[in-house]
Protein backbone atom coordinates (compact mmCIF):
# COMPACT_ATOMS: atom_id res chain seq x y z
CA UNK A 1 0.00 0.00 0.00
CA UNK A 2 2.85 2.36 0.78
CA UNK A 3 4.37 1.64 -2.60
CA UNK A 4 1.06 2.34 -4.29
CA UNK A 5 0.70 5.58 -2.32
CA UNK A 6 4.28 6.51 -3.30
CA UNK A 7 3.55 5.88 -6.97
CA UNK A 8 0.42 8.05 -6.79
CA UNK A 9 2.32 10.84 -5.05
CA UNK A 10 5.14 10.48 -7.57
CA UNK A 11 2.75 11.02 -10.49
CA UNK A 12 0.32 13.47 -8.89
CA UNK A 13 2.78 15.84 -7.23
CA UNK A 14 4.70 16.76 -10.44
CA UNK A 15 1.39 17.20 -12.25
CA UNK A 16 0.13 19.34 -9.42
CA UNK A 17 3.30 21.43 -9.43
CA UNK A 18 3.05 21.80 -13.22
CA UNK A 19 -0.58 22.89 -12.91
CA UNK A 20 0.30 25.39 -10.16
CA UNK A 21 3.17 26.81 -12.20
CA UNK A 22 0.92 27.20 -15.25
CA UNK A 23 -1.74 28.98 -13.18
CA UNK A 24 0.96 31.24 -11.74
CA UNK A 25 2.28 32.03 -15.24
CA UNK A 26 -1.23 32.72 -16.43
CA UNK A 27 -1.91 35.05 -13.49
CA UNK A 28 1.43 36.73 -14.03
CA UNK A 29 0.60 37.27 -17.73
CA UNK A 30 -2.79 38.71 -16.79
CA UNK A 31 -1.09 41.00 -14.29
CA UNK A 32 1.49 42.08 -16.89
CA UNK A 33 -1.27 42.77 -19.41
CA UNK A 34 -3.16 44.68 -16.76
CA UNK A 35 -0.08 46.73 -15.91
CA UNK A 36 0.51 47.43 -19.61
CA UNK A 37 -3.15 48.34 -20.03
CA UNK A 38 -2.91 50.72 -17.09
CA UNK A 39 0.23 52.30 -18.52
CA UNK A 40 -1.48 52.76 -21.88
CA UNK A 41 -4.53 54.26 -20.17
CA UNK A 42 -2.29 56.59 -18.16
CA UNK A 43 -0.55 57.79 -21.32
CA UNK A 44 -3.90 58.36 -23.05
CA UNK A 45 -5.20 60.35 -20.10
CA UNK A 46 -2.03 62.43 -19.85
CA UNK A 47 -2.24 63.24 -23.57
CA UNK A 48 -5.93 64.12 -23.24
CA UNK A 49 -5.24 66.36 -20.25
CA UNK A 50 -2.44 68.11 -22.11
CA UNK A 51 -4.69 68.71 -25.13
CA UNK A 52 -7.53 69.99 -22.93
CA UNK A 53 -5.18 72.33 -21.05
CA UNK A 54 -3.92 73.73 -24.36
CA UNK A 55 -7.49 74.21 -25.59
CA UNK A 56 -8.43 75.89 -22.29
CA UNK A 57 -5.50 78.29 -22.61
CA UNK A 58 -6.51 79.15 -26.17
CA UNK A 59 -10.13 79.75 -25.16
CA UNK A 60 -9.10 81.93 -22.22
CA UNK A 61 -6.84 83.89 -24.54
CA UNK A 62 -9.68 84.45 -27.04
CA UNK A 63 -12.25 85.57 -24.45
CA UNK A 64 -11.12 89.21 -23.99
CA UNK A 65 -10.95 89.74 -27.77
CA UNK A 66 -14.42 88.26 -28.25
CA UNK A 67 -15.86 90.35 -25.42
CA UNK A 68 -14.33 93.49 -26.93
CA UNK A 69 -15.73 92.61 -30.36
CA UNK A 70 -19.18 92.07 -28.84
CA UNK A 71 -18.94 95.41 -27.06
CA UNK A 72 -18.06 97.17 -30.32
CA UNK A 73 -20.89 95.44 -32.18
CA UNK A 74 -23.38 96.49 -29.50
CA UNK A 75 -22.14 100.09 -29.71
CA UNK A 76 -22.39 100.03 -33.51
CA UNK A 77 -25.94 98.71 -33.26
CA UNK A 78 -26.87 101.40 -30.73
CA UNK A 79 -25.24 104.12 -32.86
CA UNK A 80 -27.14 102.94 -35.96
CA UNK A 81 -30.42 102.96 -34.04
CA UNK A 82 -29.73 106.50 -32.81
CA UNK A 83 -28.80 107.63 -36.32
CA UNK A 84 -32.12 106.27 -37.60
CA UNK A 85 -33.99 107.98 -34.79
CA UNK A 86 -32.19 111.31 -35.36
CA UNK A 87 -32.85 111.07 -39.11
CA UNK A 88 -36.53 110.44 -38.44
CA UNK A 89 -36.70 113.38 -36.00
CA UNK A 90 -34.99 115.68 -38.53
CA UNK A 91 -37.52 114.68 -41.18
CA UNK A 92 -40.38 115.31 -38.74
CA UNK A 93 -38.88 118.70 -37.79
CA UNK A 94 -38.54 119.63 -41.45
CA UNK A 95 -42.19 118.72 -42.08
CA UNK A 96 -43.29 120.77 -39.08
CA UNK A 97 -41.22 123.77 -40.21
CA UNK A 98 -42.74 123.44 -43.67
CA UNK A 99 -46.25 123.39 -42.22
CA UNK A 100 -45.44 126.43 -40.06
CA UNK A 101 -44.09 128.21 -43.13
CA UNK A 102 -47.27 127.41 -45.00
CA UNK A 103 -49.39 129.04 -42.28
CA UNK A 104 -47.20 132.07 -41.73
CA UNK A 105 -46.46 133.07 -45.31
CA UNK A 106 -48.85 135.60 -46.84
CA UNK A 107 -51.61 133.86 -48.60
CA UNK A 108 -52.19 134.93 -52.09
CA UNK A 109 -55.75 135.28 -53.14
CA UNK A 110 -57.18 135.05 -56.54
CA UNK A 111 -58.26 138.72 -56.42
CA UNK A 112 -56.10 141.42 -57.87
CA UNK A 113 -55.88 144.61 -56.03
Amino acid sequence: MIVFFGQICFTIIPTLFYFISEVYKSLNMIEMESVQSLCDKKEELEAKIQALEAEKATLLEEMPRLKEKLSVLKLEHHAQALENEVSSLKAERSNLEQEIANYTSPQQTGFAS
